[in-house]
């Protein structure tokens, strides 16, 4: 290889020639056409973190939001044909703490759910009644609040019930109201009254619907049920790209009467539907690649065009096609470099202001989100930029082939 040492600088031949290439001033119109090359390398960039920054964060907003009413994973009777079944279920304490310690696991919790209706004067609601434990993690419903207050468990509890605020208009329910609750208990229907201590509001339509929070002990009395018999068992992950090997495994520590159902088999649609919008945000980025790819071998073509007098100059010295062609790339590269240095700039700023201030809202019945949700992923970040700037300069590679069809001789006397 070829090195010059300048100014104490050690560089190859070719990178000495494009640095000045780089230095020197162009005419007015290379000047605006490599403007154009930086500002839709920087566009696309944008575009491309933006788009996966909120795909990231509108799938795991969603699911945060699914697990928060049914967690990770359940425990279930194994001849269970729903999570909502009449089968009790019970695990031990030596069980649960085996359970427990497996990879991943977060935390497991015993859940009682049943079915029953609601009825406030002429007007009725099918429910699920939702029984939990002082062990229940209930960050979720306190974030979703908007009236009221958590219903107290355990010694505490005063049947008190949690409702959702689809429920709450639809029969005209406020906090502190009686309502009376219909079981169907033994082929008889037997009611409960409880007191509504608040109402939630998770922007989860079709399960504000159905949902109501309660004490699982109240439940257990009504129905006549052991202290330790409840519905399912809920546990939460720790990450949840490792779902189905953690459920695999807790799988194989039960009894043989238990199965487990992840949160994607419980809700098949709602997963392909987040899964359909990887596809989307793919082809945005092949796009956004394919536009900056075009701009750019516009651009090297123009650079080739007006540098001929140079080109054959080098030529003439001896300086191979290959030498010539890598002159050129490294002055794509650093007009690619520009482009993604202010494309993550613009990305961010869009970013860091939408997570911080929501400032672009939603339909959270459309979308199950009240505003657009923005993850910044630094692994994502690095990607994006990494297999941009490679692919770009892959692409450089064929309309540099056109150096080579330059006529040395032609040039110099046209100059």
């Amino acid at each position: 290889m070829r090195l010059l040492c300048i100014n104490s600088e050690i560089m190859t031949f070719e990178s000495f020639i494009s640095k000045r290439l780089i230095k020197a001033k162009e005419s007015s119109s290379a000047n605006r056409v490599i403007r154009i090359a930086v500002v839709s390398v920087a566009l696309s960039v944008a575009v491309m973190l933006i788009s996966m920054s909120v795909l990231t964060g509108f799938k795991n907003g969603v699911k945060e939001k699914i697990t928060g009413f049914g967690s990770h994973i359940r425990i279930l009777p194994f001849t269970a044909s729903a999570s909502y079944s009449d089968v009790p279920v019970y695990i031990d304490n030596r069980s649960l703490d085996l359970l427990s310690r497996t990879d991943n696991v977060k935390s497991i919790t015993p859940v009682l759910n049943k079915s029953a209706v609601i009825i406030s004067g002429n007007d009725f609601h099918a429910v699920i009644l939702k029984g939990i434990t002082g062990s229940y993690d209930t960050a979720f419903f306190h974030d979703a609040l908007v009236s009221g207050n958590m219903p107290k468990l355990g010694k505490d509890s005063k049947q008190e019930i949690l409702v959702s605020k689809n429920i709450s208009d639809k029969l005209n329910l406020e906090t502190g109201d009686k309502i009376k609750v219909y079981f169907y208990i033994n082929d008889n229907y037997r009611s409960k009254n409880f007191y509504i201590s608040g109402i939630y509001d998770t922007g989860l339509g079709d399960y504000d619907e159905r949902f109501l929070i309660c004490d699982a002990e109240v439940l257990q009395n009504l129905f006549s049920l052991e202290e330790n018999d409840f519905s399912s068992y809920e546990v939460t992950v720790e990450n949840f790209s490792f779902l189905e090997p953690t459920a695999d495994e807790i799988y194989e520590k039960l009894p043989q009467d238990m199965t487990v159902q992840t949160i994607d088999e419980s809700e098949p649609s709602l997963f392909s539907w987040l899964n359909l919008l990887d596809s989307n945000v793919i082809m945005i980025i092949i796009i956004m690649i394919l536009v900056t790819v075009v701009t750019l071998s516009s651009v090297i073509l123009i650079m080739i065009y007006e540098k001929k007098q140079m080109i054959g100059i080098l030529k003439s010295f001896g300086t191979p096609n290959s030498s010539i062609v890598k002159i050129f790339l490294y002055k794509v590269g650093y007009i690619t470099l520009k482009g993604l240095l202010f494309g993550n700039i613009i990305a961010l700023v869009i970013e860091c202001v939408q997570k911080y201030t929501n400032l672009i809202k939603l339909d959270a019945q459309s979308y199950y989100l009240t505003s657009v949700p923005v993850e910044i992923n630094p692994l994502h970040i690095i990607l994006i930029n990494a297999g941009a700037f490679i692919i770009c300069m892959l692409c450089m590679l064929i309309p540099s082939r056109s150096i080579g069809k330059i006529n040395v001789v032609e040039n110099l006397k046209f100059e």
